[in-house]
């Protein structure tokens, strides 16, 4: 699908939420105040993977001929890819759960 980077990134965030959860903090302030953390964290770092990838696929995109016989790179499938694969993690990695 994305790249290895962006499945490694995706995968951390996900096993440290888990991990997290799976401790059973005694106190629901302190675990509420924990899952709120990790939560802004994953999404910071998911904005930025989803800005450095949307900026380099706008650029491969600007560069490349335009023409009847249009080729689309594998590097920009793999862009595409990624983008896509945020947004479906982003639900589950960045949302509070309510």
């Amino acid at each position: 699908n994305g790249s290895a980077t962006s499945e490694d990134l995706f995968w951390k965030l996900d096993a440290l939420q888990m991990f997290v959860m799976d401790l059973h903090w005694p106190e629901p302030e302190f675990a509420k105040h924990l899952e709120q953390r990790l939560k802004l964290m994953a999404s910071d770092m998911m904005e930025a993977c989803v800005k450095r990838t949307k900026a380099a696929f706008d650029a491969k995109m600007q560069k490349s001929c335009k023409s009847t016989d249009f080729r689309v790179p594998l590097s920009v499938c793999t862009m595409f890819n990624v983008l896509m694969d945020a947004k479906k993690q982003c639900s589950k990695l960045c949302v509070l759960d309510q």
